[in-house]
């Protein structure tokens, strides 16, 4: 895939996400100045925000099912925020969207560092997420939970 076409495929993934989180009924923000966040998510009653790093990649077909892979800044794994920051990874497979694989910076640290979720290139973390319809794996790590985990952030009535 050329840059150009990794730019528009990543760029979707975001409004994927944005769409996600404004028809759940939360306000989106995106900041003018990327310092390490594609977008700030807030609950507009109460001034709570999050900061969210979305990941996009196009599924790969296996036999059974299809994999995704993703690179994660180290730096930005292992620097703490205030909000900490949730990873969306956004997975475009040939039917549309989906899963989206959430989980907070924090739980991804703790998944490389405790259970070897991952591996080191360069200053970068790769996931390799395999996926099937009740099957999601990174490294051998079940990852079902974090699978359109949107819990944080329930559907508001306005």
């Amino acid at each position: 895939m050329s840059q150009k076409q990794n730019l528009y495929v990543g760029r979707a993934g975001q409004v994927a996400v944005m769409a996600e989180f404004l028809l759940r009924g939360w306000n989106v923000a995106l900041p003018e100045v990327d310092v390490g966040e594609d977008m700030l998510v807030v609950k507009d009653e109460t001034g709570e925000l999050w900061r969210i790093q979305v990941k996009t990649a196009t599924a790969k077909p296996l036999q059974t099912g299809y994999f995704a892979q993703f690179n994660v800044s180290l730096s930005q794994l292992f620097g703490e925020r205030n909000p900490d920051l949730v990873y969306v990874f956004a997975i475009r497979d040939s039917e549309g969207w989906g899963p989206f694989v959430i989980v907070s910076r924090r739980q991804l640290a703790l998944e490389h560092t405790s259970h070897g979720v991952g591996s080191i290139s360069r200053d970068d973390l790769i996931l390799r997420f395999n996926v099937q319809d009740s099957y999601l794996r990174c490294s051998d790590r079940n990852f079902l939970p974090y699978r359109n985990d949107w819990s944080r952030w329930p559907v508001l009535r306005h």
